[in-house]
């Protein structure tokens, strides 16, 4: 499952990839009826909680609201201990992604709690800026689920018009690294068929919102267009396939199986062929075999 490899690539975890995923509600409300929303909250097996948030520029007040949100998810997962006396809440793991960085982005940011007499406490959340990656690293990393923002790249530069001409085969590039690198996460099962098709419309989603007005770009988004369809078309073509070798092992396996049935049922009948000719009745021969009295007289 790809969110598990995304998981396991982005925090450094193992989990099996037939590990069970939640995606529990993450609106909560406050006590002073405000609202909150963090990005996405994610749980394995029941147990091991993740929280994502993604921002696409510096936000100073970051950490204020991570810590907010994984406090409310740690009260909606709370544990009453010592006969009430104690509550135990348990933040989820959580990293902030930069779509895109800047010199300010911190490596991580840091909310410093001070509790009088208890002492000071670090809340700290560590950062991955996205666009410090190339395409391969993030392959590598196992973090194929994100490669449809890589189209990201180029947002700002394209904002030039007179670098558009120039970047337009540099996009061209991107997104021949992109859509062949969806293609390795399918084979290699970092995404199934079905998360490769929806991550390269994705892909081409993105890529329109960002670039649709730029005349210099069609060409780029046309030359897209057809590697989607072609892909659609390969993987549509190799289901048939698969299908049709699917369809050739069951009809084998029913074969095997009515031979088997037919084996036994002639090694019945040579069994009560040999108790007719030692002179056994009919009804005994009906009891142990059970074969009807026709098909006994039948071998007669």
């Amino acid at each position: 499952m790809a969110i598990i490899q995304f998981i396991n690539g982005l925090f450094g975890t193992e989990h099996p990839t037939d590990s069970v995923v939640e995606y529990p509600n993450t609106e909560y409300i406050s006590r002073k009826l405000r609202r909150l929303l963090s990005d996405v909250i994610v749980i394995i097996n029941g147990v091991h909680a993740y929280h994502l948030e993604a921002e696409i520029g510096d936000d100073e007040n970051i950490a204020v609201r991570m810590f907010e949100y994984g406090f409310a998810e740690g009260l909606r997962t709370k544990k009453i201990l010592g006969g009430g006396q104690k509550i135990s809440v348990k933040f989820p793991n959580a990293r902030i992604i930069y779509w895109e960085t800047t010199e300010r982005m911190p490596d991580e940011v840091v909310l410093s709690l001070e509790f009088p007499e208890c002492g000071n406490y670090d809340y700290v959340v560590k950062t991955f800026k996205f666009l410090n990656y190339d395409v391969k690293e993030l392959e590598e990393k196992k973090l194929a689920i994100l490669l449809p923002f890589y189209v990201l790249k180029l947002r700002e530069q394209a904002k030039n018009p007179s670098r558009r001409a120039a970047l337009c085969a540099e996009m061209k590039a991107i997104l021949d690294d992109l859509v062949a690198a969806m293609e390795r996460a399918v084979e290699n099962g970092l995404m199934s068929e079905a998360d490769g098709r929806i991550a390269l419309e994705y892909t081409e989603m993105l890529y329109k919102e960002l670039y649709q007005g730029y005349d210099e770009f069609r060409e780029a988004d046309a030359m897209l267009r057809d590697k989607i369809l072609t892909y659609s078309e390969e993987a549509e073509l190799k289901g048939k396939k698969e299908g049709k070798k699917e369809g050739k092992k069951e009809g084998i396996k029913e074969g095997i199986k009515e031979g088997i049935k037919e084996g036994i049922k002639e090694g019945i009948k040579e069994v009560a062929r040999s108790m007719l000719a030692d002179g056994l009745s009919i009804v005994t021969i009906k009891k142990y075999t059970g074969l009807e009295e026709a098909d006994i007289l039948a071998l007669v």
